[in-house]
């Protein structure tokens, strides 16, 4: 119904946050030391994440009052023996042990070697964390080490903002099929949100491109980079099909309040290339650290918040599948940086040149 000016009323959100906490692991499941723990940094009391050879990708701590009891059965995790036969061999008790293993499994330190079914929401902060790792053992990305060392020239600027706003360009086709598929109305609402947030973002990164000295023939001839529509197309393709592995993806791809800092970091040191004014990357870098204090990444966790428990075979499929992604954004960083990155070379990149 309309106001007595015709206008429609502004309701706002139409849906709230999950506020349930992951479920528990269930007594009788197995879990091993992930491969990337170092069994020296064990000794010390470190879990040291990395290969056997070079500097560490990460030294986590544990912190709480039970860190001494903690200590004494993270070693024992070798796939072999269950939460409660851990329990009853270090007499901790299971609710300690299950607690340290909850918070191991979520930081992906440690992983299944049984075939349970794991708690929806649980399942998602170990993919969370597994996406960052795995990232990691590929090494780091050649394309942001450039963006944020130097050296950066104009054209490898311009065509990172412009693979920026091809995947923006896209967004909709996968949203909107995302929202589609989904199992219940909230779930709809809640993706239809995040539909509404992203489908005109493009139209505003368009004023960016064009005031980095691009033009309306330029942005018609331009085509995503190759891998850049590989990424797109498996969005698409997850969206229509599997809207749980969407979702991984999504929470690992959006931006929340926690990486606000690194995100603004990072556009400070696009600023200090200066082969670009303000108002070609200021549109590109607001969306990022909008996206981030909007906290988008609950559009990848509210289905699975809303989800009963994953079988073995859901789990293995969406594993699959959000790591499929992270291969593709890797491979978008290679080839952004071999085709924009040396100083010469044509303007935008189109398929049929």
């Amino acid at each position: 119904m309309s106001d007595s000016n015709g206008h429609l009323p502004i309701i706002g959100r139409a849906w709230h946050p999950s506020t349930r906490e992951p479920g528990p692991l269930h007594p009788a499941m197995r879990l091993s030391l992930a491969s990337w723990v170092r069994p020296d940094g064990l000794a010390r009391r470190e879990l040291v994440l990395g290969g056997a050879q070079g500097e560490p990708w990460e030294v986590m701590t544990i912190d709480s009052e039970s860190a001494e009891k903690a200590w004494r059965v993270i070693p024992l995790f070798d796939g072999q023996r269950t939460l409660s036969e851990l329990a009853r061999e270090t007499k901790l008790g299971l609710e300690l042990v299950s607690s340290v293993a909850q918070d191991l499994y979520h930081r992906a330190v440690l992983v299944q070697t049984s075939a349970f079914e794991v708690d929806a929401l649980a399942y998602y902060e170990h993919l969370r964390s597994l996406a960052g790792i795995a990232q990691q053992r590929w090494g780091p990305s050649a394309m942001l080490h450039r963006f944020w060392t130097g050296p950066v020239s104009r054209r490898l600027a311009v065509g990172y903002l412009l693979e920026n706003y091809h995947f923006a360009l896209a967004a909709s086709s996968h949203q909107s099929a995302a929202v589609a598929s989904q199992p219940t109305e909230r779930l709809k609402t809640i993706l239809s949100e995040h539909l509404s947030f992203e489908y005109w973002h493009h139209a505003w990164l368009k004023h960016g491109l064009l005031a980095a000295g691009l033009t309306e023939v330029d942005l018609e001839r331009a085509s995503p980079l190759i891998s850049m529509q590989a990424l797109i197309n498996h969005l698409r393709w997850l969206g229509m099909a599997d809207p749980l592995s969407y979702s991984a993806c999504i929470g690992v791809g959006e931006g929340d309040p926690t990486a606000l800092a690194t995100v603004g970091k990072f556009w400070e040191r696009f600023t200090e290339h200066g082969v670009l004014p303000v108002e070609a990357y200021g549109p590109f870098r607001d969306h990022d650290v909008g996206d981030c204090s909007d906290d988008h990444d609950q559009f990848g966790r509210e289905p699975f918040a809303d989800s009963g428990p994953l079988t073995a075979a859901d789990q293995a499929r969406i594993r699959r599948r959000l790591i499929t992604f992270c291969r593709l954004t890797m491979a978008y960083h290679r080839e952004l940086l071999d085709f924009y990155g040396p100083d010469e070379g044509p303007l935008v990149f189109s398929v049929e040149d």
